[in-house]
Order: C-alpha cells, then structure tokens, then sequence
C-alpha cells in the first residue's frame, strides 16, 4: 500500500465477474479518495484527487472502470468513470445533466449502468440507463424523491425507491418501454401500513421472474422479504427467523435465495446468513461490537469493518466456511429478542487498551428508566479522579437523524474528549433506530420535545448517580444533533450550561423550505404534514421560537454552502442571540453540510469548541449558578465573534 493511502472509510466493492478487482474509499491526507485495489498484486492505487473528497464508489461489473460522483460542497454534480488501471476520468454515461445524486445500479449480466438524478429546484427524479462510457437514454421520471435501487439481469426491470413509509415506497420500471409496471407502497398498503425498502435485485436469476430484496416493517416488527412481477411480495410471515424486532439491513449472499443480514439492536450489530426459502437463519461469529459495513465478494468472502467502544475500526474477514458452519446460537450476543438490556443497572465494559483508546478511560452503559421505556446511553469517563473528587464535568455527545444511533463503536469525538477531562454520554434518544418502530416513531409528533426530555432524564440519572454534577453539564450535535443542541438551550436554558452545534437546524420552517427533497419527505413525516398543513408543530419545535429564553454561552459552526441545512436559517438564529447580546461563537466553514469535505476546517472548529466547553464547564457550580440567572461573568472565553475557516 503507498505511504499516503490511510485507513478504510467504507468497505471494498468488487467487480461482480472478476474478483480479483475491488475499489475501496480510505482516507488520503484528511480526505476520502477512492482507491483502486488489485488483489492478484495486493497494490493499491489512489484513483481520485477530488478537493472536497468523494464519498460515494463503484466498480464495474467485468472492474474495468470505476465510478464515483464527482460533487460540490452543495451536493450538485456527476458521476465520473476512470479505468481501472489509471487514466484520465470521463463521464460515466454522456447525456445526464448535473443533479443530485439518486443512486446507480450495474447489471452483472448486460454491464448496462443505470443512475438516479435530481435535477431543478422542485422535486423531480430522473432515472438513465446506458453502457459505461456511452450515452445514456431517460428511461423514467417522476416527482418527488426517488433513487435507482436495483437493475435486473438483462436490464429487464429497474427498482427505484420513495420514502419508505409513503404509498410509492418501490416503483418497478420497465426500461424498454418506461412504463411502470408496479408500486409496492409503505405506510399507504392495505395491510395497516409500516414501511418498504428495497435493497437490490437477485443477480444469479437469469431465466425466471426478477426478484429484488425488500425489507418490511409491519406490526411492531422487521421482515427479509422478496417482491417478483405477477407474484408480488413473498414473505414467511410473523414467527419465522427472518422476522426481528429491531432494525436490519441485508444483500444478496451467493448463489439461491439466501442472503447476508444485518441486525441493528441497543447499540450493537450482528450478521446472519438467511436461508428465503427455508425460513431460517445462521449466526455470523463476529465479536460483540459494532459492524460498521460489510460488502460480499464474487467468492463468497463477507468483508466488515468492524468497532467498538475504545477501539478503532479495523477489517474483519469471514470465509464462506465460517457462515456455513456457524451455528443457530452465538455466545457472544445475547438474546436480541430482549433489545433493551431491562436490567436497568449501569455496568461497567472490562477492555484492554487499544491503539487510540484513551488509556484507563472507564466505558459503562446507563438504562435510564421511564413510564414509556428505557432509555439507553453509553457513557465514557476520563481515567482517575479529578483533584477535588467532584465529578468530571459532562458533554452530551447528541447524535443526529434522528433515525440513526450510537453504537458500541469508536468515536473520535469521545476519545478527544475524555482526554480533555470530559466525561461524555451518548444517548439513544426515542427517534433512535436499534430498539425498534416503538422507539423510533411513537412520541406523538413531539418533534426535538420528546427527544429533550429523554436528555433532561438522562442528565438526572447521571447527577444521581454521582457521574455528573448541575452547572457544569453541556451538549454537542451535528446536524439533527445541533439542531437539539439549539433548541435545548432555548427549551431548558436552567439545564444545559454550555452548547455546541455544527451545521445544525436553527429555523425549522426556514430549513424546510430550502432543504433537499428528501429531507423534506422525512420531515413530513416527523410532524404529520408540511408547515403548512401542521404550523403548530414545526413553531413548538423550532429553537428559533426558544430564541429569547437563550442564555448561552453557544459555539457554532456552519457551512455558507450547506444544502441539508442552509445558512441563511442560521443568520437568523444569530441575528436573535445578538440583539439579546448572548454569549456565542460562530465560526464558518467550507465543504458544505459533510464534515469530511473541509476537514482541516472542522479539526481547527472542533478543538475551538473543546477548549470553548472547558473554560465554561470548569467553572464552578457557584459560578455557573450566576450565570443560570441571568447575569454573565469574566468566564466567558468569547461575547460573540464570527471566524471564517478556508477550506
């Protein structure tokens, strides 16, 4: 490998015919650059130089050209095809306009591309199909969100995906004709709703009816399915193995109907080899942790990244023999039927330092018991006691979505933080995936509220429990996570004593109209409808509405070309703390709302925002107490300056 090509951001893709190409993103001087791998020599060759980093990859079917879109820091742009061996780039089919990025899909069989576009201000999807290199021909378009899925052997059918929930979750497209030739539909079905994913064609199925991989919520519960023309969805039902009650995600695994899941529960991971038609599935022997990714290759080798808390990602490799001998029960993970521990205690994880981890911390996990569940945080703690034996002051490491979570897994920002005498929780607040629909969808369109309360509750049980203490207890997000941050500090301004948000919502009204299609459709569902149609909800939710309850202090960062959350809802937020003279930093960024695409930008903001939280939270609980009511004191790093960082 050369010098200059780092770690692995995301596991290899390789060329569906010949195995012996893959490509892989690693990280290059800070930025993630794709990287060309020939696994006959073991070279590795850096294929991109891209200034803001290129996230997304493929590989050709026969790895004769790798792909990757090519986009500015507001996400428009293309997808771009370079050989394999090296050369210089070209579009990767002639004829699609710039756009945002909707997805793409090889056939194994035919070589035939097909890709997704977003294209104008209004939501409107395109779907291409063409050779690679060649022109591509408009197949089908639509309005609304939807991306390219799947494309079957022969080029015989095309999946793209809506919203999951919505009534055209799937659409299947005849290319030839560009005729829909049918809609599985979520949350609209005549079953009483849940949600569709589609997850890619089978690629061995040549002669009989196409059969793409669909993932079902229905009732509380998450099934491995399979749709095909004329026959629809195929399922063994409720009770059988393929039925589980927290998040998963799967791909086709070899020859047959069988295929790799991924199962998402309190924080960790497990894979499993599924068996369609038998109903039944095998347990993966993969250490407790996290999978982070996993690919397969032609030979049936499954490759993960793998983590956990403490320990950085490192490559796992299981060959075919390890699926198939593995047996229905795996002592390394529990029960997962029980996702939530129920124990309700704080336990403490006995690991051995790894490189990175940040020597004699303390890991424990908290179960935060309230009427409507347990919530559940992980929490980490620097290594001996402070001077005085008080508690070490508390950063809240908010993750965003919200339909995500934090995992046993490492975190940079954790580990940076515990070194600089942080203690940091990270919690799965109700939104958080890994703990089922329950948990995820049911707070009443509570938007930010419900989520504030889990924290509230969280903090009390960290003060009880003696791990943190009231004046020195701060929050830090991103994105979603910011935009909690913000409206924490507006909702309960007596609670949090410091907050950190970087690209955050601060105008909730003001960011959903001048957001992507996609995030609008997510929105729509958070509230129950548009700000239009549930106006009430969106200003309950909204810090901008909280503006003039703020008491700082605040740090943020934010990124004058960001498309997910646009500047402009940001200006406001500070016009507001301003004319209130609060206390706050902002330091702008480039690279847009990806942190990755300025990342020399985002390092200088976050020790910014590190050493920010010290000079407030080590303040005592006296001094906070002054400032809770209302009156600043010389603690105070910064009154308010604006930076701009150059990427």
């Amino acid at each position: 490998m050369s010098s200059g090509i780092g770690t692995a951001v995301h596991v290899p893709s390789f060329a569906a015919r010949d195995g012996r190409r893959a490509v892989e993103t690693r990280y290059v001087d800070g930025l993630p650059q794709i990287v060309a791998w020939d696994l006959t020599t073991g070279q590795r060759r850096q294929a991109t130089t891209a200034p803001l980093g290129v996230e997304t990859a493929a590989i050709e079917p026969d790895g004769h050209g790798l792909w990757w879109f090519d986009a500015s820091a507001g996400g428009q742009g293309r997808w771009l095809r370079g050989p394999f061996e090296g050369g210089d780039p070209r579009p990767a089919l002639d004829g699609v306009p710039a756009g945002r990025m909707h997805g793409l899909a090889f056939d194994p069989r035919s070589g035939l591309a097909a890709v997704g576009v977003g294209v104008g201000v209004a939501d409107h999807s395109e779907y291409y199909l063409g050779r690679p290199g060649g022109r591509a021909r408009l197949v089908a378009e639509e309005p609304g969100y939807g991306a390219v899925v799947g494309l079957a052997p022969g080029g015989r059918l095309l999946a793209t995906a809506g919203y999951p929930a919505g009534p055209a979750a799937v659409r299947l497209w005849s290319p030839a004709s560009g005729a829909l030739v049918d809609t599985v539909p979520g949350a609209a079905g005549d079953d009483g709703g849940g949600a569709v994913w589609a997850l890619g064609f089978r690629p061995d199925l040549t002669t009989a009816q196409p059969e793409l991989l669909l993932v079902l919520e229905r009732a509380g519960r998450y099934t491995l399915a399979s749709w095909r023309q004329g026959e629809g969805i195929r399922t063994h039902g409720p009770g059988s193995a393929l039925d589980f009650d927290t998040e998963i995600t799967a791909c086709w695994y070899g020859p047959g109907r069988t295929a790799l899941v991924q199962q998402d529960s309190a924080g960790r991971s497990r894979l499993l080899r599924a068996d369609l038609d038998r109903g039944t599935t095998r347990v993966l022997p993969t250490p407790e942790g996290t999978i982070i990714d996993f690919s397969c290759a032609p030979d049936r080798t499954v490759h993960c990244l793998w983590s956990r808390d403490g320990e950085p990602p490192r490559p796992l490799i299981c060959p075919p023999e390890s699926l198939e001998s593995s047996e229905n029960t795996d002592p390394e993970h529990p029960d997962h039927s029980d996702q939530s521990g129920r124990s309700g205690r704080s336990t403490t994880a006995s690991r051995g330092t790894a490189p990175g981890k940040t020597t004699g911390s303390r890991r424990r996990e908290l179960w935060t018991r309230r009427p409507y569940g347990q919530i559940h945080s992980f929490v980490a703690t620097p290594p001996g006691r402070t001077a005085d034996h008080r508690p070490w002051p508390t950063v809240f490491l908010v993750h965003g979505g919200p339909h995500t979570h934090d995992r046993d897994a490492y975190d940079t920002r954790t580990e940076a933080l515990v070194r600089a005498g942080f203690t940091v929780v990270r919690t799965n607040y109700r939104g958080s995936t890994g703990y089922g629909p329950r948990w995820r969808d049911d707070f009443g369109h509570r938007v930010g509220l419900a989520q504030l309360e889990d924290l509230a509750a969280v903090r009390r049980h960290l003060i009880d429990a003696g791990l943190s203490e009231p004046g020195r207890t701060g929050l830090c997000g991103y994105s979603w996570g910011g935009y909690l941050t913000l409206l924490a500090m507006g909702v309960q301004p007596r609670l949090w004593d410091v907050g950190l948000a970087v690209a955050p919502v601060a105008d909730y009204t003001a960011a959903y109209r001048a957001t992507t299609p996609a995030l609008r459709e997510v929105d729509d569902r958070l509230f129950g409808g548009t700000p239009e149609q549930v106006p009430h909800r969106y200003r309950a939710a909204c810090p901008m509405t909280y503006a003039g309850r703020v008491r700082g202090p605040l740090f943020l960062a934010a990124s004058a070309d960001d498309e997910k959350c646009p500047p402009e809802q940001i200006e406001r937020y500070l016009a507001a703390l301003r004319h209130r003279d609060v206390p706050h930093r902002i330091r702008w960024l480039g690279g847009g709302h990806d942190v990755g695409r300025d990342p020399a930008g985002h390092t200088a903001a976050w020790a910014a925002m590190v050493r920010y939280a010290g000079d407030t939270l080590r303040a005592s609980p006296e001094t906070a107490d002054r400032r809770t009511s209302g009156r600043t004191g010389p603690h105070h790093p910064v009154h308010h300056t604006e930076e701009r960082s150059t990427p």
